[in-house]
């Protein structure tokens, strides 16, 4: 679940040590219940020019549904342990900040390729459901967004991919 822009609660713990928290009441995105904070949870990031941080993110448990989510910032995308702006780059080509070895450029290539136009159908799906404006071109992370906050994510956490049942969007 992304929280970006709401996420004010940033404190530091120690060396590179950071605990996150947002700061609006949550609904679930699978059943629109009410979310209560349930723990934390340690996750490495490489970002751009920090190197390895380690978040101390909050889990948060559905009161109706039961499910569990953990709150991300928008410096991240799930299960990837580069930022959004160390993908970004390298879907752009640049060769600055990290990751320096081509195999994991390569693999992060591979990925988006694959995902790209899942993502694109999520995209369209909100449009027709008027969530999204027509003539809005989204960037990665707004996509990213969409797909994960939708609750059409496609990547399981132990890396597998959920089978999709429904289309997404049709053509």
């Amino acid at each position: 679940m992304y929280r970006g822009h709401c996420i004010k609660f940033y404190r530091k713990m120690g060396e590179g040590i950071f605990v996150i928290s947002g700061t609006e009441p949550l609904s679930c995105p699978i059943c629109g219940g009410d979310l209560a904070a349930y723990d934390r949870k340690s996750r490495k990031a490489r970002t751009q020019f920090d190197g390895i941080i380690v978040l101390l993110l909050r889990r948060l448990r559905c009161r109706h549904c039961k499910k569990l989510h953990t709150e991300l910032p928008d410096f991240l995308v799930p299960y990837k342990r580069y930022s959004r702006e160390c993908i970004e780059d390298v879907l752009a080509g640049s060769r600055t900040g990290s990751p320096d070895d081509e195999r994991t450029r390569s693999k992060i290539r591979r990925w988006y390729q694959q995902i790209r136009s899942y993502l694109d159908g999520i995209w369209k799906r909100l449009v027709t459901q008027t969530f999204a404006s027509p003539k809005k071109i989204p960037s990665f992370l707004e996509m990213v967004t969409a797909a994960v906050n939708s609750g059409f994510w496609t990547t399981h956490p132990n890396g597998h991919r959920q089978p999709l049942l429904n289309p997404v969007a049709s053509s």
